[in-house]
């Protein structure tokens, strides 16, 4: 056999073995891409959690909420600081969960069941008092998408109550 012969062998391995590092690679960057999928889902769907567990974590924090969102001005101003609080918690979850949709990190699905109770939540008389000393405090992006909004994008906002 001379050296033409083994130096062709020699390329054809080559390149089977790039094209087997190309197809494991794109495996490899599928299978990071669904566990950043799912880890941007579970961990938004974690913190909005842990804000629910912390509004029913005792009836007075209930009831603060409660009446924050629907008639703030029956609250004292530290009971308006707590509720202000949560809103702000809430809001970071939101902006952080607006953020990784518009990044691809979360589905359509999952995005448009929770821009309803980002645009509910939004439109509360509570949180728009809230909303006007603290809406510099999130990305423009955010305040654009909430601001352009309006109350009738909610499905029956009249008739939920929470």
């Amino acid at each position: 056999m001379d050296w033409a012969a083994v130096s062709a062998i020699s390329g054809m391995f080559a390149a089977i073995a790039v094209v087997l590092s190309v197809v494991y690679l794109a495996v490899q960057v599928r299978r990071n891409t669904l566990a950043m999928h799912s880890q941007a889902h579970h961990l938004t769907t974690i913190a909005l959690a842990e804000t629910a567990a912390t509004i029913a974590s005792s009836e007075e924090l209930s009831r603060i909420y409660r009446l924050g969102l629907a008639t703030p001005d029956k609250l004292d101003e530290d009971q308006f600081f707590r509720f202000a609080a949560i809103g702000t918690s809430q809001f970071r979850t939101f902006e952080n969960l607006f953020f990784q949709y518009h990044s691809g990190l979360v589905s359509e699905d999952y995005w448009v069941a929770h821009r309803e109770n980002i645009l509910w939540f939004y439109h509360c008389p509570g949180m728009q008092i809230w909303w006007k000393d603290k809406r510099l405090a999130f990305s423009k992006n955010f305040r654009e998408f909430l601001e352009t909004s309006e109350a009738g994008d909610v499905s029956s906002p009249e008739t939920r109550r929470i």
